[in-house]
């Protein structure tokens, strides 16, 4: 009987503080979500989205040059046998 008591009463402190962080962590979050925050992530966002839309394409033209450049250096001979 005492260890059903003792496993209620744990559980029932375990509950009240679980509620209790949770709570706590939504308040914070909440107070972190404010529209100036939530217009400098998206802006921050926006701004890695298009530097690496710049890197794709500089890449891509770098590989274009490249395959421009070998294919120009190559010659093909046909075989005269």
């Amino acid at each position: 009987m005492m260890k059903r008591l003792f496993w209620f009463v744990l559980g029932a402190f375990a509950g009240v503080f679980g509620v209790r962080y949770a709570k706590n962590k939504a308040r914070a979050a909440a107070d972190q979500l404010t529209p100036t925050q939530i217009a400098a992530d998206l802006f921050e966002g926006a701004t890695k989205l298009v530097k690496q839309g710049i890197d794709i394409v500089r890449n891509l033209r770098d590989d274009e040059e490249v395959i421009r450049f070998e294919s120009e250096s190559v010659t093909v001979t046909k075989n005269q046998n």
